[in-house]
């Protein structure tokens, strides 16, 4: 897709057409994200240190499998702060989360739990993954209830609900964290699924990699050794609903 039928002196305007090609990438169209990644830095060589051109070239370096400079990136829009308009807020937001960058995502996000309400039309997704990532039941519970007639955040607060009931919220948050110790720093994506076909909500956790990364098999293990021996340790049996998958970014879906 071509946008051609914008002002050139008009760098806001300019930035948004980057931001719709960026939004309407797919994730195994490298050659496509290569062209878009030349033109962001194109643009960006014209109205350097713009924080919303710095959040496309964090996605795009995700989409590049190169998660350490969108790492780098991503920092460097932190430290250069200002105002970011709300699209790019919530890119920015679901990019900390896929990175594993939660320091930086809860900061950015605590303020809009204090209205959920409204807030959950604007960052439905972004809330629920950083419940996910943070192992966070109470906070699955409230984002369910700001929208409770739809069947995912029925199906979220069922889950939240059985692992409270089973005293085994902490060791949710616990899994998570193991999760995010070992292998955080070389995901560039965390999504979900969720199954409700055994009468009960299941969940897959989704991590993606770069597409150069061939040790999906090795952290697979790592991860499932490392909550056998959390599992051992507590005195618990590991609740075979929560279940991680591997992925390399590529094969992510277009959202």
């Amino acid at each position: 897709m071509e946008y051609t039928n914008f002002n050139i002196n008009n760098p806001e305007q300019q930035i948004d057409a980057m931001f719709q090609k960026v939004k309407g990438l797919s994730y195994n169209n490298i050659n496509e994200i290569m062209r878009t990644t030349a033109e962001v830095e194109r643009l960006f060589s014209r109205y350097r240190n713009n924080t919303e051109l710095l959040i496309l070239q964090t996605r795009l370096q995700i989409l590049n499998s190169q998660e350490q400079k969108a790492r780098a990136i991503a920092n460097q829009v932190w430290q250069i702060g200002g105002n970011i308009r709300i699209e790019y807020e919530k890119m920015y937001l679901s990019d900390l989360i896929n990175l594993g960058m939660i320091d930086m995502a809860t900061i950015l996000i605590k303020p809009r739990f204090q209205n959920i309400a409204e807030n959950i039309k604007i960052f439905p997704l972004e809330m629920i993954r950083y419940a996910l990532i943070t192992g966070n039941t109470s906070l699955l519970k409230k984002i369910s209830s700001a929208a409770a007639n739809k069947p995912l955040f029925q199906a979220l607060a069922q889950f939240a609900n059985t692992y409270q009931h089973a005293r085994y919220d902490s060791h949710f948050a616990n899994i998570q964290k193991i999760v995010l110790e070992n292998i955080g720093n070389v995901i560039c994506g965390y999504d979900f699924n969720f199954y409700t076909d055994r009468g009960f909500t299941d969940i897959d956790i989704i991590l993606y990699f770069s597409n150069y990364d061939f040790n999906l098999n090795q952290y697979k293990m790592l991860i499932n050794n490392k909550i056998d021996g959390y599992c051992l340790t507590a005195g618990i049996k590991r609740i075979h609903n929560l279940n991680f998958v591997f992925r390399k970014i590529k094969d992510h879906p277009k959202i």
